[in-house]
């Protein structure tokens, strides 16, 4: 991410902007539509890039792309974007926007990482205790890593749950290590 700061003002704003206005479903949904052509399309930001091509030109080319395609509260703040030079912050904006749309509805990304891919039940389980731990509703982003022998470690944010049979053996380790020998 090239500028944080940046990034998490102006999708604050368009989000402030978006809820006022009752879009906020459709700017999101429409967002997330625009990211995608973005990152598929290195020509495009390329052009929208460049300090050569004129400002008239680039609103124009967002228009005829998206216009009637997309919210046009996100239209203007594209077109915004292009006015302060802001527009080479369209992914870090689009990404930083998406957390706080998930944020805005309850919704907490989980990292899961297990030794073998879980059962359906195990992870419905997993769900519905985090769910029930954070009040939130959870979304598990799994990963299979063998090196973690059995168990389960979860990285909610900045909280870690790590009951892995591999972080286990390392406190026991640790313990043995510093334990008094007669």
């Amino acid at each position: 991410m090239r500028d944080r700061k940046v990034a998490t003002r102006y999708a604050g704003a368009l989000l402030a902007s978006a809820k006022e206005a009752g879009v906020l479903d459709g700017v999101a949904e429409s967002f997330a539509a625009v990211d995608a052509v973005v990152r598929d399309n290195r020509d495009l930001v390329v052009f929208l890039d460049s300090p050569q091509v004129p400002v008239a030109e680039k609103k124009k080319l967002l228009k005829d792309v998206f216009g009637g395609k997309i919210e046009d509260l996100l239209l203007t703040f594209f077109y915004l974007l292009i006015d302060k030079n802001r527009i080479e912050n369209l992914r870090d904006i689009a990404e930083v926007f998406a957390d706080l749309v998930e944020q805005e509805r309850g919704v907490l990304r989980a990292g899961v990482v297990t030794a073998v891919p879980l059962a359906e039940d195990l992870e419905a389980s997993l769900r519905d205790k985090l769910a029930a731990m954070t009040g939130k509703t959870v979304i598990l982003e799994k990963k299979v890593d063998p090196g973690v022998i059995g168990g389960v470690c979860v990285t909610m944010g900045d909280r870690i749950l790590d009951g892995t049979v591999r972080a286990n053996l390392d406190r026991l380790r640790k313990q043995l290590a510093e334990a008094p020998v007669r």
